[in-house]
């Protein structure tokens, strides 16, 4: 016997223990949002490993990639705004080639996060960092041999930006918990980063 609500299909109810889209988009915008701000504070050094790993580690490739670009795109406009970059082809090109190792360190970062997931997060989060941190220098150094700007590989240079991508990984966990905790009862589940294995 078949009765009339037998041609109403009730959608399966979301997994109460994922984020919410809400909750992975307002965590997005908080990311996008500080490296915005670290990118105006250290005159326009992005720290593309550290957001790449927050991202790999808390939402999706596609939307890591999505936002890694708006970021980029960003950090474009402020370079060229307002710390006056040159208007040359090399600059531009300079600029095209970060945004290529970015995304190519995104992807790095989420293949990392992905199979390092029983390893407790520690190692987890500073296995990820490195590698990708590893893979955008690496990339950028392989344009400086036709782009020139080999100087700035100095390995004083380059230990600074380790430095402040680490320091921005800690201070991107430190916003996510602060994220969960304040965001749960109204957004739902927050994606977490430092989630326990």
């Amino acid at each position: 016997m078949r009765s009339p609500n037998d041609y109403v299909r009730i959608p399966a109810a979301a997994d109460p223990l994922q984020p919410t889209s809400m909750a992975n988009f307002t965590w997005m915008m908080i990311l996008t949002i500080a490296v915005l701000g670290a990118t105006l504070t250290l005159s326009c050094v992005t720290p593309y490993a550290a957001l790449a790993v927050a991202l790999a580690g808390t939402v999706g490739l596609r939307a890591s990639l999505r936002i890694v670009t708006i970021v980029w795109l960003a950090n474009q406009i402020v370079g060229f705004v307002f710390f006056h970059f040159p208007h040359t082809a090399n600059s531009v090109l300079w600029g095209i080639t970060t945004g290529g190792a970015a995304l190519v360190t995104t992807i790095v970062a989420s293949v990392v996060m992905k199979y390092a997931t029983d390893w407790a997060t520690p190692l987890r989060l500073g296995l990820a960092v490195l590698v990708a941190f590893g893979v955008y220098e690496m990339s950028l150094l392989g344009a400086a041999v036709l782009l020139g700007g080999l100087a700035t590989f100095r390995p004083a240079i380059v230990g600074q930006l380790a430095f402040i991508n680490l320091i921005s990984l800690g201070g991107m966990v430190v916003l996510n918990e602060i994220a969960v905790a304040l965001g749960k009862p109204w957004l739902g589940i927050m994606p977490r980063l430092a989630r326990s294995s």
